[in-house]
């Protein structure tokens, strides 16, 4: 009678360690390469920040100084982000801008900057659009609206809203184009008194 075998020790272990050791490797090169990925494209993020282009507002054309901006005026470019900082008016912001004056002069393809426009409230009066002779009757054309530091502004400036008092009334001094209409250049027309009531 024959004696049951006793099992052979190790004769299993061999193919189990290749296909661990396989299995092992490819886990490990699937977490090299993801993290290899990973940090490849954090470096080439960190090396492209602040060069996303981003769009600004800009001016289509020459401006000079006191130009009333419009929306033909401006136009749109792409600059990289690290440039544009909160004082570069963007496009969803463009309309604030529009029939606004320049208190600069800007170039065609500048960017268009929040302090390129007056923040100061400022009082709309009236100047001499041409010069105008002793005696020489005003006209609406004689007169364009400008405007002033408010605190500037004193009761003898002729202010736009007054425009309809002055137009047909002959002055008593000579205008030079650019020079504030003032009450004072009319015969005996003291400026209106605004905010008073009658008793």
């Amino acid at each position: 009678m024959n004696a049951p075998r006793a099992p052979q020790q190790g004769s299993g272990f061999f193919p189990g360690a290749v296909i661990g050791g396989v299995l092992g490797f490819l886990v490990m090169a699937l977490v090299l390469g993801v993290g290899g990925y990973a940090y490849v494209k954090k470096r080439a993020n960190d090396a492209r920040r602040g060069w996303n282009l981003v769009p600004v507002v800009v001016a289509a054309q020459d401006m000079p100084e006191d130009t009333l901006v419009t929306f033909e005026g401006l136009s749109q470019r792409s600059v990289p982000e690290q440039f544009v900082t909160t004082s570069v008016v963007k496009p969803d912001s463009a309309s604030y801008i529009v029939n606004q004056r320049l208190n600069v002069s800007v170039q065609a393809g500048d960017p268009m900057l929040w302090t390129h426009f007056d923040t100061k409230k400022r009082a709309p009066f009236l100047v001499a659009a041409r010069d105008i002779p002793v005696g020489a009757k005003l006209t609406e054309a004689d007169m364009v609206p400008k405007g002033l530091d408010s605190e500037l502004v004193t009761p003898s400036y002729v202010k736009e809203s007054e425009r309809p008092q002055v137009v047909g009334r002959p002055v008593i001094a000579a205008f030079r184009k650019g020079d504030p209409i003032l009450w004072t250049h009319f015969r005996n027309e003291p400026p209106p008194v605004t905010g008073a009531t009658a008793p």
